[in-house]
């Protein structure tokens, strides 16, 4: 299918702050904090499970393994108050992922669906392939294969809060009335 914006192949960078950020809002009961580490080819997930006590756990991840919309996350290491996990233990965390994003495959691999990500107004209208993740400081780098995007009704954007005008400041909506008024002045 033809697009009216088409690529071969396109190269971007996801922030790891904000992403950080999302990851950290999608926590879950027994986990009290969840955070990211972006290194160099290692990317760090850092928590803290509360059972009895507060528990800080790393789980570090070396590669992410994209297939079209999904990315496989192989676990290569886990440890919890400092002492090494078996990776067998994660299939008993299964049950407790969220599953509208993620699945869990054996050997100690999260699937994650990157549709989940995206506003369903936007599903329709971008078609991409992932190629490569690398795990870089700060971030992710990630290579699309061929791909296309088309313009998006603005009515199906309709109370989606990612497509909305609505989220600025008063502040700044008074400043444009008040501009808004002084150019009305000088026309009178």
């Amino acid at each position: 299918m033809r697009h009216l914006v088409e690529w071969d192949q396109l190269d971007v960078r996801i922030d790891g702050a904000k992403l950080n950020a999302m990851v950290a809002s999608m926590r879950v009961p027994p986990i009290e904090r969840l955070g990211l580490v972006f290194q160099n080819g290692l990317l760090r997930v850092e928590g803290t499970i509360r059972k009895f006590v507060a528990v800080p756990f790393t789980v570090e991840i070396r590669e992410l393994l994209p297939k079209g919309m999904t990315v496989r996350v192989p676990l290569t290491a886990a440890t919890a108050a400092g002492f090494p996990l078996p990776l067998l233990l994660f299939r008993f965390f299964r049950e407790k992922l969220p599953k509208d994003l993620m699945t869990f495959e054996e050997p100690a691999t999260l699937v994650v669906a990157l549709d989940r990500f995206l506003p369903r107004s936007l599903l329709s209208a971008v078609q991409v392939d992932i190629q490569k993740i690398w795990i870089i400081d700060g971030g992710l780098a990630v290579t699309l294969g061929r791909g296309g995007a088309d313009l998006v009704d603005r009515s199906s954007l309709t109370g989606d809060p990612a497509f909305t005008n609505d989220h600025r400041s008063t502040t700044t909506g008074q400043r444009l009335t008040t501009h808004e008024q002084r150019l009305s002045d000088r026309h009178e």
